[in-house]
């Protein structure tokens, strides 16, 4: 949508909060949001994959910024990324912090002369399509939680069509697909992914609360600005939910998605490897095959759907320094190598 100047990229609504006088970002509609379940309620407001993107028609631009407000462990503040096209912004522009008490985020215009030249070059990186025109500044939010988009001050203008990639990937899943823990934005796997591809990316990630809730499935059906998806599934109810029920809600929400997308390629992938797989809790292994098979018996009435094995994209033979400290999450090492193996698999 756009906002002021500003194309919000992966942002379906904003709530006005009349306290600040800001605007909250969603990525769903809000008539979505409260038909999730409880747990999803919260953790979709999280931005994961949000970015401001615009032209800079003057010479700096500040933004307003501040950080959803935070309780128990989650930290007061997040970091934000400056992308220039498809290029990592230089230290004079970012990283910055985005703070609970609101911050105010200041783009300087470079000469971005080699960027320019780079991009249009075609020789620049592994990415596989076009990707972002050099004039377009991405500021990338930080994924962990919520934020809210104050005053805008400069002269910008929203990127036009023909200055962003010309396909789109829609990704859901578990926390590991909405970043965690991804030192920033940028080394999030969903990001990686879309980088290699050269493609754009909607994240729909969910943490710890990608149940495949029939609401959601219906709405990603629904959609018309996606090209390609891939749907991480099992891991966040491996505690919850027998291998029966996750059969029915996996078989039911991939149903959904290709029904209304027959053309349209979807990866299916379960879970990379963690410590369900390091202390040989079967369930790893039986929810697996819950969700090889689901594909498996659909495949035959939507050629375009195949199964990814987690364990391929991230395994046990990549070493537990693909792991972060909770023996769950990917570490950044373990977020590029997935998306690497995805790339492949993928491209």
């Amino acid at each position: 949508m756009e906002y002021n100047g500003m194309l919000l990229h992966n942002v379906q609504e904003l709530i006005y909060d009349q306290e600040y006088h800001d605007y909250g970002l969603n990525r769903v509609p809000e008539s979505l949001r409260v038909r999730l379940n409880p747990k999803a309620q919260k953790n979709i407001r999280f931005v994961s994959g949000c970015e401001l993107r615009f032209v800079m028609e003057s010479d700096e631009v500040q933004i307003a910024l501040r950080r959803m407000p935070v309780s128990g462990s989650i930290l007061s503040q997040g970091m934000v990324q400056v992308y220039q096209g498809n290029f990592q912004g230089s230290y004079q522009i970012g990283p910055q912090a985005v703070t609970t008490e609101g911050s105010r985020i200041l783009i300087r215009k470079q000469d971005w002369g080699y960027v320019r030249q780079f991009t249009q070059s075609g020789k620049t990186t592994e990415r596989r399509g076009p990707g972002f025109s050099a004039e377009v500044t991405r500021v990338l939010l930080p994924y962990d939680w919520g934020c809210f988009l104050g005053e805008i001050q400069g002269k910008i203008r929203p990127p036009k069509p023909s200055e962003l990639p010309p396909k789109r990937l829609l990704v859901y899943g578990s926390s590991i697909t909405h970043g965690g823990n991804a030192s920033l934005m940028s080394q999030t796997y969903a990001f990686r992914l879309a980088e290699i591809l050269g493609v754009d990316c909607i994240n729909l990630g969910c943490a710890g609360s990608a149940w495949m809730d029939p609401a959601m499935g219906a709405w990603i059906a629904g959609r018309k600005d996606w090209d390609m998806a891939l749907l991480e599934l099992g891991v966040n109810v491996i505690g919850e939910w027998t291998p029966q029920r996750l059969y029915e809600r996996a078989g039911s929400f991939i149903r959904q998605i290709k029904e209304a997308h027959p053309e349209q390629p979807v990866w299916v992938t379960d879970m990379y490897y963690n410590h369900h797989d390091f202390c040989q809790d079967p369930r790893a292994f039986q929810f697996r095959e819950v969700i090889k098979t689901c594909v498996e018996e659909l495949k035959y009435r939507y050629p375009r759907l195949e199964y990814v094995n987690g364990l391929e994209m991230m395994g046990e033979k990549d070493g537990f320094c693909c792991l972060s400290s909770d023996g769950l999450h990917p570490s950044d090492l373990g977020h590029s190598v997935i998306a690497r193996r995805l790339g492949e698999r993928l491209g």
